[in-house]
């Protein structure tokens, strides 16, 4: 896509930036990439398994590539995740081939689960749990709240869902603590075949971006996507072009 950008009372102007999003045959997300001004492009690399469990995603940065490896069991839970910086074979970031690989560290999980809950334990590089994380499901197994709390500390954050009466998410908001206020938060709204129309954004209950998502009514594909930045209220205008398999 196209970025252009708006600012008040100004004229659209092409900011001479784009960013696309690659999907595989069975429409997963394989990657992305972002060209940015006077500067690399930027580009994130998906793979996954059998299960369709994610397995691999991996990002480019000006020192080359890192990534993060998740390992499952036989139930699909996630029982492993490493961090390693990475080389490419190849000369072009986008043709990605694993050159040089190195381990920087490691975390593992075990995970306990009932009807309407699920407790993971996260270990550290050492074998040691430093983290504890809660998910509590309703009854009908949409996820309602992620409780996360460190060990030693015991600072905890917490993430609250709701959804809507045809169980797409509604809201998804961050808290700190005991805090009341969410720290962050997320709007979602739908249209009548479940696409998102639009996503606000707040910090602290005060919206600070508004963004909207068009359309093809052909094809029912994304074909723009607007987002205002109500501090400055700058506008931003990605447009799509899509490319088919054959």
């Amino acid at each position: 896509g196209t970025i252009s950008s708006k600012k008040e009372l100004g004229a659209i102007s092409n900011t001479g930036r784009k960013q696309a999003f690659l999907f595989n045959e069975n429409g997963s997300l394989k990657g992305f990439y972002k060209t940015r001004k006077n500067r690399d492009t930027s580009f994130i690399f998906y793979e996954y398994d059998e299960s369709s469990n994610l397995t691999v995603k991996r990002y480019s940065d000006s020192y080359g590539f890192y990534s993060y490896t998740y390992s499952y069991n036989e139930k699909d839970e996630m029982i492993k995740k490493v961090y390693a910086r990475e080389k490419n074979a190849n000369k072009a970031k986008i043709n990605f081939k694993l050159g040089e690989q190195y381990v920087v560290f490691e975390e593992g999980y075990s995970t306990t689960k009932n009807d309407t809950s699920e407790t993971r334990l996260i270990l550290n590089s050492n074998g040691r749990p430093y983290q504890e994380q809660s998910l509590i499901y309703n009854n009908l197994g949409y996820l309602e709240k992620v409780e996360s709390k460190l060990l030693i500390n015991n600072e905890i954050t917490k993430e609250v869902f709701e959804y809507n009466d045809r169980g797409f998410i509604k809201s998804k908001q961050f808290f700190d603590g005991d805090e009341t206020i969410p720290r962050m938060k997320f709007l979602y709204n739908y249209d009548e075949w479940g696409n998102v129309t639009f996503i606000d954004e707040y910090k602290q209950n005060t919206r600070v971006k508004h963004k909207e998502i068009l359309y093809d009514q052909s094809n029912l594909i994304i074909k723009t996507i607007l987002s205002q930045d109500l501090t400055s209220n700058l506008i931003t205008i990605i447009k799509f072009k899509p490319e088919f398999y054959d």
